[in-house]
């Protein structure tokens, strides 16, 4: 099951070293050029720019408000809190089609449509739910006597929450900042509708290119977005390999 899911994955990473001018899975002419041509074009740099200044974005607003929700959603008891966490992960549940149209209607009568804000803000609301439920799940292994003894020794609640709470939740946060980049930056769909014409991300210019000009250099660029998954996901593994 592992190598029916990986293998056509990996399989581009061979691809990605050929010189030739159509795709080969074994390069006839092994070498570097797609590589070159990827870095040095102005427009697929720009848009690889783009693409991880918006991530970032995404990753600081989704995480702030993702684990702000989580511990507000702690506090809450009762039916009212199935409810509040049902509508805190729906952009998940709802078809990316329709959130989509939804963002743009809203997003075209504020002027947001085509602007690195508007898809922060987008990518955010599709992030969200990943930190709701990854620092919800710590926050529900943590023993609140703690906070409470915090709390009794004359600690302020963003005292408490730096000193008690965050340290024993510090891998959820760190794994939600890190779902919420990669959210972000593979989203196409609501990019699509969002970005406009002058703020392509990567993925967007990867679905352009895909739909009009078939050119070798997307096994290059598949290759350089599956690298840089596996060095985000690392840092994670270890902290979690090294905690107690």
């Amino acid at each position: 099951m592992l190598l029916f899911l990986v293998v056509p994955v990996v399989s581009v990473i061979p691809m990605s070293f050929s010189s030739s001018m159509v795709f080969e899975l074994i390069p006839s002419d092994p070498g570097l050029s797609q590589y070159r041509r990827f870095f040095s074009s102005p427009d697929w740099m720009a848009a690889l720019a783009r693409s991880v200044q918006v991530a970032l974005g995404t990753t600081v607003v989704a995480t702030t408000m993702g684990t702000l929700a989580a511990l507000g959603l702690r506090k809450v008891r009762g039916s009212r809190r199935a409810l509040l966490e049902a509508l805190l992960i729906a952009p998940r549940i709802v078809p990316s089609i329709v959130l989509a149209v939804a963002l743009y209607f809203v997003f075209s009568s504020t002027g947001l449509v085509g602007t690195p804000g508007g898809l922060v803000l987008a990518h955010s609301v599709l992030a969200f739910p990943f930190v709701v439920v990854l620092v919800g799940s710590a926050l529900q292994a943590l023993d609140p006597a703690l906070e409470e003894a915090s709390r009794s020794l004359g600690g302020s609640p963003p005292r408490t929450f730096f000193r008690v709470t965050f340290p024993q939740i510090r891998l959820a946060v760190l794994g939600s900042a890190l779902f919420s980049f990669n959210v972000s930056f593979d989203e196409v769909v609501v990019t699509l509708f969002i970005s406009g014409v002058r703020s392509k991300t990567l993925p967007v210019k990867v679905w352009d290119a895909i739909l009009y000009e078939i050119t070798p250099i997307l096994p290059a660029i598949s290759a350089v977005i599956i690298v840089a998954s596996v060095l985000l996901l690392t840092p994670l593994l270890l902290a979690r390999r090294a905690s107690p």
